[in-house]
């Protein structure tokens, strides 16, 4: 910038000389006003005419374009994709609430930071020219930039505020040395004497500017390495907490050994609630251990049903277990095919059949029963028993589905669970109807041990109706 322009930079002990100072450059009409201060302060912010801070513009249309980009990704996503489920639309306005809450406060917190980078001039690559380290042990500076024919007027503004010290220099040149007078005048560098003085002036400043280079350098390094410090440490905590991993399932064909199969049945029979009831022996009959002397369930099976080899009754006691009933039991089983997938049950099959005996099963009992070939033994179940009633009578559903084995309804059933006797004026309908679609949602009181005892099948196995009217008849029991 030509040399006809000059900065004036005033040094005031008190925050209030430097805001008069600025009110009345203001008012003088000279705009190019930088002040500096050793903490905000909002009476400077003010005095200079800053309104809010225009961050908050950044992070509103950050939230509106994750909101907006939420919204698109779930539908187009759902459109590309459809999946009727339970009749509802494909496109569902409140399930994707959660996504665009999600992609609203990500983009919002993104733009926030980088509208205060922007907007902060961050980080700084060129040196502050004008500058004193006073400036940040306690005092206030006011730097004015203004031309030539201007330079008596705020000079006399300046003055008028009682300034410690004011600095005069060429716009682009660092300021005077210290032991400049406050009240002289630029020299003009005519002359062989003045050309030495301005030689030097310039070196200082080439000086002066590389001491501020480093500096600069050296707190944008700072400033990196605390991110990136904060951003290790972070990182280092979230791989120090234990995670669990999911076993990757394992695809179950024709062609799965039969040991591999035992293995499976074995997970799936500790890891599920089949020992909830076969492994106590008084809600069913124990299956690892002796039972009335008949020894484990591999030895036992094979003499239960006539006719049928070990494998054949164990497979049809999963899937039919009301047909199989052991003397002095209640029938609280369910058709596993509501839960296990037909490889599940099979691999089930074949650990019973080792618990005591030898396992005989092979992947081509798996194919002819309704092939596993696609199916994966740690999946969810391929498909559901379906209704197992089509009758719309409230007791004859929750005596085809098995309700009477656990709960007590005028006298019929067994007490594992709740009573049906009164059971309206306990709980609402609304609590019914949760409780018979997730049975773990909680549990009522007495009865905290048997959580996990009722499966999560009846949300599938009944239909909408029948649903219904269960509950409306629970409902109506007081």
């Amino acid at each position: 910038m030509s040399n006809s322009t000059v900065g004036l930079l005033a040094s005031f002990e008190y925050v209030d000389s430097a805001v008069n100072a600025i009110g009345e450059l203001r008012a003088a009409g000279l705009k190019k006003i930088t002040a500096y201060m050793p903490y905000p302060d909002h009476h400077i912010e003010e005095a200079l005419g800053y309104d809010q801070s225009p961050v908050r513009v950044w992070a509103l249309a950050g939230g509106l374009l994750g909101a907006a980009g939420g919204f698109a990704l779930a539908s187009f996503t759902s459109m590309d994709w459809p999946l009727v489920t339970g009749g509802k639309p494909i496109l569902s306005m409140p399930a994707y609430v959660i996504i665009s809450f999600e992609m609203m406060v990500l983009f919002g917190a993104l733009a926030t930071v980088i509208g205060f980078f922007v907007n902060s001039r961050l980080p700084y690559v060129k040196p502050m020219v004008v500058y004193d380290p006073e400036f940040s042990a306690g005092k206030f500076g006011v730097y004015v930039t203004v031309a030539v024919d201007h330079l008596d007027r705020a000079r006399g503004i300046l003055r008028g505020q009682d300034p410690a010290e004011i600095r005069e220099d060429p716009v682009g040149v660092t300021h005077a040395p210290s032991g400049v007078d406050p009240g002289s005048e630029i020299p003009e560098l005519v002359g062989v004497a003045h050309a030495s003085v301005g030689v030097a002036h310039a070196s200082s400043a080439s000086d002066s500017k590389k001491r501020e280079s480093r500096r600069i350098l050296v707190e944008n390094l700072k400033i990196f390495g605390v991110v990136i410090g904060t951003i290790g440490t972070f990182t280092f905590i979230a791989n120090a907490i234990p995670q669990l991993q999911s076993e990757v399932p394992v695809a179950v064909g024709e062609n799965v050994s039969t040991a591999e199969l035992v293995v499976l049945g074995e997970a799936l029979f500790s890891g599920g609630s089949c020992v909830d009831c076969h492994g106590l022996g008084e809600r069913a009959p124990n299956l690892l251990t002796d039972h009335e002397g008949a020894g484990t369930i591999g030895v036992r099976c094979a003499d239960r049903v006539p006719g049928q080899d070990c494998k054949a009754y164990l497979y049809s006691s999963l899937v039919d277990p009301a047909a199989f009933m052991v003397p002095g039991f209640a029938p609280i089983m369910t058709d596993q095919r509501s839960g296990l997938s037909n490889a599940q049950i099979w691999a089930l099959v074949a650990y019973l059949e080792s618990v005591g005996g030898e396992a005989t099963v092979t992947g081509a009992d798996i194919a002819e029963t309704g092939g596993g070939s696609s199916a994966t033994a740690g999946a969810p179940a391929a498909t559901a028993a379906g209704p197992a009633t089509a009758s719309m009578d409230p007791l004859e559903i929750m005596r085809g589905n098995l309700c009477l084995g656990c709960h007590v309804f005028n006298g019929e059933g067994a007490p594992l669970g709740p009573s049906f006797d009164g059971i309206g004026a306990r709980i609402d309908a609304d609590y019914i109807r949760e409780s018979i679609l997730d049975p773990a949602a909680g549990a009522s009181p007495g009865f905290e041990t048997s959580v996990g005892l009722m499966p999560p099948i009846f949300g599938d196995q009944l239909t909408a109706g029948q649903l219904e009217v269960v509950v409306q008849f629970l409902a109506s029991q007081r």
